[in-house]
């Protein structure tokens, strides 16, 4: 899945990233890997969540960034947010 960081970076799933070497920041040394994104933000990443091949597709065959369009019933969520068809 994707994710922002608190500093606004944004972690897409599938995204090519290169790794630059162990992290140096506590609590993370000895824990994760340092990695540098396409616009040169360097990142903490657990190795669980690094693979050599790349990622395989979402659930639906979906991609991040894809437009698509809710078909699903109109409804309430539990947080008071309405979705509608």
């Amino acid at each position: 899945s994707s994710a922002t960081l608190p500093d606004g970076q944004r972690i897409v799933h599938g995204q090519a990233v290169e790794v630059s070497g162990p992290a140096t920041r506590e609590p993370y040394v000895g824990q994760r890997l340092r990695v540098r994104f396409p616009d040169g933000a360097l990142v903490n990443i657990l190795p669980g969540n690094l693979s050599r091949e790349p990622a395989p597709p979402l659930l639906g065959g979906f991609t991040p960034g894809e437009q698509v369009y809710f078909t699903g019933t109109s409804e309430t969520l539990d947080t008071g947010q309405r979705i509608v068809h």
